[in-house]
């Protein structure tokens, strides 16, 4: 009867598992795939099938777990662009490996909204601590140690297992219960597993290319909040910076919704100074806090705001 049961439970898995996977299960937006991508997309495909078809069931999800397929996906995919290296995962900066891990964060916080376990993802760990005490508690209830002192909770084991030996209702319900709970523990490994590779494929292909552009529209924001503050700016002014974000070309929606939410809770705040950047980023940010003026003001009120900014951004 056990081996029954493990061979539904691994029936069960594969099945489900099987159409996780497909050829398109981990696809980069890319035009241009070089060989070095190829190789970094099929080494994430590995990973995906070697967590959801695997021979044994029985997957522990961890942090730990969690932290060492990550660590170990990116520093393979690193090889792949860095053969040469002896520690190719350090060829990133300390800001970018931050930015992907926020990101997969982001990513993974939208895809667990589409599962069945979204009610269950928000639980207090408060909660799920209460529940582990209160079972650690009926453990060590008087009535419970009776029973087990006595080996009476053995003997009301056997009997429930004695009664449901021969009904292959019970034994369906707790394969498929079982097999249940397996599967969305490996979905969301295999889930971590490709948003990690294919930010990874990002960083290390240095494919992203939005990374400086983000941090020029931010700074313009901020520019802009800095000049309406001092001027107390009127509604429209502030409309003005919102269609900025929502027209930005080149940046994720990630991106927009961390510049949406400064923009929601505006403070005036130092910026960079201008000769830091490189002449054509100043360029492009003097060129966007003037169309915003432009937009904003008339007449005297425009020149002023316009010799500011020349004055601030000039070469």
């Amino acid at each position: 009867m056990a081996f029954v049961r493990h061979r539904t439970r691994k029936r069960l898995l594969q099945t489900l598992a099987q159409e996780e996977v497909s050829p398109e299960d981990v696809d980069i937006p890319l035009n241009d795939l070089r060989p070095e991508d190829r190789q970094a997309l099929e080494i994430i495909r590995r990973y995906r099938r070697r967590i959801l078809i695997r021979l044994w069931p029985d997957t522990q999800l961890s942090l730990g777990l969690l932290s060492e397929i990550s660590q170990a996906l990116v520093k393979e995919i690193a090889e792949v662009y860095y053969p040469e290296e002896e520690r190719p995962e350090l060829k990133a900066s300390l800001s970018d490996l931050v930015a992907l891990y926020k990101r997969v964060g982001a990513r993974l916080a939208a895809w667990l909204d589409t599962l069945p376990l979204r009610p269950l993802k928000d639980m207090e760990l408060q909660t799920v601590l209460q529940c582990h005490e209160l079972y650690q508690k009926v453990k060590q209830h008087p009535g419970y140690l009776f029973l087990k002192r006595y080996h009476l909770d053995k003997a009301a084991r056997w009997a429930w297992a004695a009664k449901n030996f021969l009904n292959p209702w019970y034994w369906g319900r707790q394969a498929a219960y079982t097999g249940s709970k397996e599967l969305l523990q490996r979905l969301f490994l295999a889930k971590v597993t490709a948003l990690v590779g294919e930010e990874a494929i990002q960083l290390y292909g240095r494919r992203r290319h939005n990374s400086g552009l983000f941090q020029r529209y931010r700074l313009a924001l901020q520019e802009m909040i800095n000049l309406a503050w001092d001027d107390g700016a009127s509604p429209s002014t502030w409309n003005h910076m919102l269609l900025f974000i929502l027209r930005a070309k080149g940046l994720e929606d990630q991106e927009k919704l961390e510049l949406l939410h400064r923009l929601a809770h505006p403070r005036r705040q130092k910026t960079l100074r201008p000769g830091t950047l490189e002449k054509a980023e100043r360029e492009a940010v003097r060129r966007w806090l003037k169309q915003w003026v432009k937009s904003c003001w008339t007449g005297p009120s425009q020149e002023r705001r316009l010799a500011q900014v020349n004055s601030r951004w000039e070469d």
